[in-house]
C-alpha cells in the first residue's frame, strides 16, 4: 500500500472539503434509505405465530395482551 501524497495545506483543504461534499451525498443517500424502509407497508400478523427467541415461546396474542396492560 503506497502511503498519501505530501501536500500543502490548501490542497489538503481542498480535499477535504469534496471529501465532505461526497460523505454529506452519502448521508442524505443513508437517511433516504431509512426512510423508505420506515414506509414500508406493514404485514399483519396472526395470532397464531410465535415468537422464535430461545427462552419466550409465547404466542403473539399473550404478548400483545402483555404489552397492553
Amino acid at each position: 500500500m503506497q502511503t498519501p501524497p505530501i501536500v500543502s495545506e490548501q490542497d489538503w483543504e481542498a480535499a477535504r472539503q469534496e471529501l465532505l461534499v461526497r460523505e454529506k451525498e452519502l448521508t442524505r443517500a443513508r437517511d433516504g434509505l431509512a426512510a423508505a424502509r420506515r414506509r414500508m407497508p406493514w404485514l399483519a400478523v396472526t395470532r397464531s405465530t410465535s415468537s422464535r427467541a430461545p427462552r419466550a415461546r409465547r404466542a403473539c396474542s399473550t404478548c400483545s395482551r402483555a404489552a397492553a396492560s
